[in-house]
């Protein structure tokens, strides 16, 4: 072709393409949104997912552009060939980093847990000297004498999605860890359960899963053209993660008030779980169960919506470790549930003595220390067997 013509068939689009570059440009976007918010805030894992989004952006790219054709075009072929788009080695650490800095803002990776990216850094160092030979040393193609880009040899995805998925297996532990602890810590767990985060998880675990089985039972299963739905959904999965995160995120900002705390490290070995409060014997128990209740009925400290473990222990005069043994096992009840059914009693209350006629439920909620009016909602449901309106309801009958 002449040097002054252009290839017009650049300028088609197919539609497995445009709906790949769609996602692609949704997920950059979404990227750079986070990207920012993380330069302006003290808070990394905002910084994680926009590389998590980046990423997943460069994953799509050899499809994309498959479709389009490039693997077949001078130029474009190099591009392609020398790029390591597909960083699944990378990937999955980046899920693991995000999943722990959303759990617990303060961690920060540090020291060996670098190590985890050290195989995503050899494949870099890898396909830098596949350039740098073909280049400058072979002067031709040596490496991709083949044709074939390497980010697709049977061997690195199989190595790339068996990462993932491990990374994968492991923040959901991360998380299932987070949700049990969370409970005994604050009394606004609910707000800061982050439910989205485990869909997201068990959906790429599903799509990672999937794609490992085909590589490992049938590695020359399907055409390029058939494994495009395996990208268009993964792409679909890194665009919900992206909606939701960033939401968490400027939510996150816009109510600080209620921090994510501090979680306790693993557990001790288990020769210390068989007497875990030696200091507290029965009747210590029983004596301290009367003076919380007191404390509870007099002070009223589940009004407070920030209402935490700490914060109880220290006005009951214990250690955390002790007001957590006198409500698990005087009131057989985790923390967040014992300050919640306090709440629960005061809109009771409350609505009993008719102030529901004078002010709106939601705000009898809030003033008992509920934070939200769906967490209000659920927790109402789950202790009385009833919504707020259809307890309102029952007592106009009588």
């Amino acid at each position: 072709m002449p040097p002054d013509q252009v290839d017009l068939s650049l300028l088609s689009l197919p539609l497995q393409s445009a709906l790949l570059l769609a996602e692609m440009a949704f997920c950059l976007l979404f990227g750079l949104l986070l990207l920012r918010h993380s330069l302006l805030t003290p808070r990394p894992a905002a910084g994680w997912l926009a590389l998590i989004l980046l990423l997943s952006t460069l994953y799509l790219v050899p499809w994309a552009a498959g479709h389009l054709g490039w693997y077949g075009r001078d130029g474009y072929r190099e591009l392609l060939f020398y790029v390591p788009f597909q960083q699944l080695l990378l990937i999955g650490p980046c899920v693991y980093a995000y999943v722990r800095a959303l759990l617990n803002p303060g961690h920060r990776t540090r020291g060996r847990g670098w190590w985890h990216f050290l195989p995503a850094l050899v494949y870099l160092l890898y396909s830098l000297v596949m350039f740098l030979w073909d280049a400058f040393a072979a002067g031709s193609y040596s490496f991709y004498g083949d044709g074939r880009d390497r980010d697709l040899d049977p061997w690195y995805q199989t190595v790339g999605f068996a990462s993932l998925l491990i990374y994968t297996l492991l923040s959901i532990r991360r998380y299932h860890r987070y949700r049990r602890d969370i409970v005994s810590e604050v009394s606004y767990s609910d707000a800061i359960t982050y439910r989205w985060v485990r869909r997201y998880l068990l959906l790429l675990l599903l799509l990672v899963g999937l794609r490992l089985t085909f590589l490992i039972a049938y590695p020359d299963f399907g055409s390029f053209g058939q494994k495009f739905w395996y990208y268009l959904a993964f792409g679909a999965v890194s665009m919900m993660v992206a909606v939701a995160g960033y939401t968490e995120a400027i939510r996150r900002e816009a109510s600080g008030h209620l921090a994510v705390p501090e979680l306790p490290g693993p557990e001790p070995p288990e020769t210390e779980k068989e007497t875990p409060y030696p200091e507290m014997d029965a009747a210590d128990l029983a004596d301290w169960k009367i003076r919380l209740t007191t404390l509870m009925d007099e002070q009223q400290p589940h009004r407070n919506a920030q209402l935490n473990l700490t914060d109880l222990a220290q006005q009951l005069g214990l250690t955390r470790r002790q007001t957590s043994a006198v409500i698990n096992r005087e009131f057989a009840c985790n923390f967040n549930d014992f300050i919640n059914r306090y709440r629960i009693r005061a809109v009771s209350r409350a609505i009993d003595r008719g102030e529901h006629r004078q002010r709106t439920l939601l705000a009898l909620a809030l003033e008992a220390g509920f934070n939200s009016k769906t967490t209000f909602n659920r927790v109402f449901k789950r202790e009385t067997g009833q919504t707020p309106r259809q307890y309102v309801a029952s007592l106009a009958k009588k």
